[in-house]
């Protein structure tokens, strides 16, 4: 039995992200790696492209990140 999931990405990345800078650790760097099939990738990279998030995005990459807070959010295309 699958959930639909629901809300808006990027609202969705901002809360994860404010609760990764609220983590009781010291570090240099906080990212998070999403890793995901073509279809899933495409949809996602276009509606962040959309929003005006990602302007520095290059179509012909495998990936790409975007930053929220102090939280790195890098997104892969996975061609298996």
């Amino acid at each position: 039995m699958s959930k639909d999931k629901k809300g808006e990405i990027l609202n969705q990345l901002a809360l994860i992200s404010d609760l990764l800078e609220k983590v009781n650790l010291k570090s240099e760097n906080r990212t998070v790696f999403y890793e995901m099939d073509e279809d899933e990738y495409d949809r996602v990279y276009e509606y962040i492209k959309s929003k005006g998030d990602g302007e520095d995005m290059d179509e012909d990459s495998k990936t790409f990140t975007i930053l929220i807070g102090d939280v790195s959010f890098m997104f892969s295309k996975n061609n298996v």
